[in-house]
């Protein structure tokens, strides 16, 4: 007996409208849009910690681009946040040459910018902080002397 297609119990209109909704020759649908990705829905951010021996302790710390994917937001977006002063400045820096040196976060910074996103509702990509009238700036500040 052949294997069904699962197309024998809908209508010709039903599958007439399936055939529509995907581009030709393709499992992409047409008009769809990129799922947004809430913050909590990321939990590979910090899949790749790098790991640094600070005053003789084992640190965990995370690059711009593990603190972006954690805010659902681009790289950039971080790096013109600090040069803007919207967060301060990475206070660890990979070791190496300068110039060739990358920005790091510990653990508690990165998960203390996602809490104060979302408190301040800007953890949405395309939420504007610069003019969000939000306390956000301030808060990352103070987060960063206490850790």
């Amino acid at each position: 007996m052949p294997e069904s297609d699962g197309l024998e119990d809908r209508t010709l209109d039903e599958i007439a409208e399936m055939a529509e909704a995907y581009y030709p020759g393709s499992n992409k649908r047409r008009g769809s849009v990129a799922p947004t990705v809430e913050v909590e829905s990321i939990n590979d951010w910090d899949a790749s910690p790098k790991v640094y021996v600070v005053q003789g302790v084992e640190v965990e710390f995370f690059t711009i681009g593990a603190l972006a994917k954690a805010l659902s937001r681009k790289p950039v977006t971080i790096r013109m946040w600090e040069a803007n002063g919207i967060i301060p400045m990475a206070r660890f820096r990979s070791p190496g040459p300068a110039g060739k040196q990358r920005r790091l976060y510990s653990r508690a910074q990165v998960e203390g910018i996602v809490r104060i996103a979302k408190e301040e509702g800007i953890d949405k990509p395309n939420r504007q902080v610069a003019t969000a009238g939000t306390q956000f700036t301030e808060r990352v500040i103070r987060l960063f002397e206490e850790v």
